[in-house]
């Protein structure tokens, strides 16, 4: 029933779950083009490999090409950034996933088999208090955290980003997600890289159709 459901995802979209929750007062899971699409009321948390935002991102950074062994990602969705590193990138890593929605974890888990292969470990957390207490380094960071359509103030923090800076390796990667919807959105994303380069002076920007990927990259400081 499932594999005709996603047959018919390539024709309209299929709801399979609809939840409100404390962190997510509207959250909707669909089938749409054979992927698993996670929305809220105004934005798209998660999208299977068509999730365009980080795919883009990890081939124009030639993600394929680096050598990768521990990736950290904040904000689960249904695993889209998993499913891209490991099916379209072929990534062999080992994966650390913060998630502080339960009902966000429980629909991962009930519905990653065919979608997500890779192994991972999934820590039902508060991103901002996890880094604190991190004492792990990674090859990869992806930063992909929002309630709706805003990135929480405390993750914008010059704490949380030196929190960040902390956890990359000498060689790392960090991909920092926004949103960049419209003129409101963009000063926002402007006003706020001010700070990320305070934290981070070689940061850069890729600028997609619907967001700003904040780029760190380390290994071209070698």
């Amino acid at each position: 029933m499932f594999q005709f459901k996603k047959y018919l995802s390539f024709l309209f979209d299929i709801l399979l779950e609809e939840k409100s929750t404390p962190f997510n007062p509207v959250l909707k899971l669909f089938l749409s083009q054979g992927q698993l699409k996670l929305i809220t009321k105004g934005a798209v948390y998660s999208y299977g490999n068509l999730y365009y935002n980080f795919r883009d991102s990890f081939q124009k950074l030639e993600i394929s090409k680096r050598e990768i062994n521990d990736v950290l990602i904040l904000g689960l969705g249904t695993g889209s950034i998993i499913q891209l590193l490991g099916q379209k990138f072929k990534l062999n890593a080992s994966y650390d996933v913060v998630e502080i929605d339960p009902e966000v974890v429980a629909l991962f888990e009930k519905y990653k088999k065919g979608f997500v292969s890779s192994s991972c470990n999934v820590h039902v957390a508060d991103a901002f208090q996890y880094m604190k207490s991190n004492q792990k380094n990674y090859d990869l960071i992806c930063m992909d955290i929002f309630c709706d359509k805003t990135v929480p103030v405390i993750f914008e923090s010059e704490e949380f980003l030196l929190n960040l800076k902390n956890a990359l390796n000498e060689n790392g990667l960090l991909i920092y997600n926004r949103l960049a919807i419209d003129t409101n959105d963009q000063q926002k994303n402007e006003s706020f890289f001010k700070i990320f380069e305070n934290v981070f002076p070689d940061a850069s920007i890729l600028k997609l159709d619907f967001n700003w990927m904040f780029v760190v990259d380390r290994k071209l400081l070698i």
